[in-house]
């Protein structure tokens, strides 16, 4: 089985989850050239794809930390051509959660210092994500992975 056609990207859209709310649209850009294969044409370098925010969630008390994943769904080419786009779902690049910030819970064992960081743990917030403008990533071009027409692309052949 042929290897399914990938392209590295970079985010244009700068995603924040304190802004970001589920079904929300980002923009990606193609970072090469990509050859034509199979039924994906020739993408040029630069190209925009688009896609929506999946899961945005702020984050919280309780130590709760902000989570995101972000879907690209296609890259858009003249003559209102649109070349279907995925996530690699190898890399796991598209879902980032933010650090809780908690303090371990073997403190909480000790005398004392227990009851300051169970109170602690409770009430601080735990972090945002925000995944700036320019970070890289990989997508897989075409329907074929979905139908299983293309093996599934391996992480080390990214060329991040």
């Amino acid at each position: 089985m042929r290897p399914c056609v990938v392209a590295d990207a970079k985010l244009v859209t700068r995603l924040d989850t304190r802004h970001v709310v589920p079904g929300g649209r980002f923009v990606f850009k193609i970072v090469a050239q990509v050859a034509p294969s199979g039924d994906v044409p020739e993408i040029p370098a630069g190209a925009f794809g688009f896609g929506v925010i999946a899961v945005a969630e702020h984050a919280r008390s309780n130590g709760q930390p902000g989570r995101v994943a972000f879907e690209p769904r296609f890259i858009g080419l003249r003559g209102n051509v649109r070349v279907p786009a995925i996530a690699d779902p190898r890399m796991g690049e598209n879902y980032l959660e933010g650090d809780s910030r908690n303090v371990p819970g073997g403190f909480a064992f000790i005398p004392l210092v227990g009851i300051a960081v169970g109170g602690y743990n409770a009430l601080h917030r735990g972090r945002e994500v925000v995944i700036e403008q320019g970070t890289p990533f990989r997508v897989v071009l075409g329907d074929d992975l979905a139908l299983g027409r293309c093996a599934d692309p391996s992480p080390s052949d990214a060329a991040l």
